[in-house]
């Protein structure tokens, strides 16, 4: 046994109390927006990242890993997998802990903070801590995700409180939340507006029923940071969108995300187009435009993977800058965003460094 492992307990102890402290006090200022744009002829799913830091990697992940999840609570058993699909997805805490990301199946889903949020209690399930990571590794279409709930649960003990939004390539889109320890998902009939912001969906939807066009008076806020006017904000853009008039989903899209950015808070603007299969982005330090083509993007387990920083310089198509992953660089983001992250400064070094080690440690290829 080594020492890291050994150490695990009482480093864990340390990142799940120094995180909630730090919950607590910035919950207030953290503010994120998605939502799915469909009609006949397109279907893009757009996000802002609203935070303090704006690194981070895109990363190109592999299928045909095997993998283990890494656990805040050692007493929790472990969900163990094989990647079964490729990935593109954004991190800024560290590789294989995803802020969100699109799978080569073009099944997307993005988090977003929920203060509300609580997590199951421990049962017989094995619990995965990266959510994001084990669904774009492990399925395709959104009702996949959902009958996942059977098969593993997320860790009680993950601090982030959040909640997702996802949407498939038929189309298909459905909000993930923990709620009073309970999976709660609306999808179809239950899902009268593709979009997701701070407050919980049921909240979202209820108040949004006081605006000109969904049943109230009131008129549609514009410009305001509140979870909820940005979620009416939002609805409404995706009701009124026309692809005859308003031009290309992908602008209409960005436009959006223009019109309910959190000042300099909002660090990257994310597009998925889904009938593509492509990522455009964003970023506050580079206003033009950047592609990644996952059909263009090397999956197979046997070559090395693939990263870029979110804030390259390079504009357009960003397939032929990517690069070969190091540890260093995993090293780098991980001590970076822990050390720039209020409260988690100080956060011990051989729990950085657990961090560091995770995507090798556990993986082992295997076929695909």
């Amino acid at each position: 046994m080594s020492p890291l492992h050994v150490r695990k307990g009482s480093a864990i102890k340390v990142l799940v109390l120094t995180s909630c402290i730090f919950l607590s006090v910035t919950q207030a200022l953290l503010a994120c927006t998605s939502f799915c744009l469909k009609d006949d002829a397109s279907l893009v799913f757009g996000k802002n990242y609203d935070w303090h830091l704006d690194n981070g990697l895109v990363i190109v992940n592999k299928s045909g890993v095997a993998k283990r999840a890494l656990l805040l609570d050692q007493s929790d058993k472990a969900a163990e997998w094989i990647s079964k699909y490729g990935s593109v997805t954004f991190n800024q805490y560290g590789r294989e802990l995803p802020n969100g990301g699109m799978n080569e199946a073009g099944l997307v889903l993005e988090v977003m903070m929920l203060p509300s949020t609580r997590h199951p209690n421990p049962d017989s399930r094995p619990a995965v801590t990266a959510w994001v990571q084990y669904q774009l590794d492990s399925h395709a279409t959104i009702k996949e995700v959902i009958e996942s709930d059977k098969k593993i649960r997320l860790a009680a003990a993950v601090p982030m409180p959040l909640h997702f939004l996802g949407c498939d390539r038929k189309g298909n889109v459905a909000t993930f939340e923990f709620l009073n320890g309970e999976f709660v998902c609306h999808v179809d009939e239950t899902l009268p507006v593709t979009a997701l912001t701070n407050d919980t969906y049921k909240d979202s939807v209820n108040y949004l029923k006081q605006y000109t066009g969904f049943g109230g008076e009131k008129t549609i806020p514009c410009g305001s940071w509140r979870s909820l006017d940005r979620f009416v904000y939002t609805a409404d853009r995706i009701k009124k969108y026309r692809s005859d008039s308003d031009g290309p989903a992908i602008e209409y899209a960005f436009e959006t995300l223009e019109a309910v950015k959190q000042g300099d808070s909002t660090k990257w603007k994310i597009v998925y187009d889904l009938n593509k299969m492509e990522v455009h982005y964003k970023t506050f330090r580079h206003s033009k435009t950047k592609t990644i083509r996952l059909p263009s993007c090397d999956f197979d387990r046997k070559t090395p993977v693939q990263v870029i920083s979110v804030n390259t310089s390079q504009e357009g198509l960003l397939n032929p800058y990517l690069h070969r992953y190091e540890t260093d660089l995993n090293r780098w983001l991980v001590h970076y965003s822990f050390k720039h992250t209020p409260l988690l400064s100080f956060i011990p070094e051989y729990l950085l460094e657990m961090l560091v080690q995770y995507p090798e440690a556990p993986a082992v290829e295997v076929s695909r």
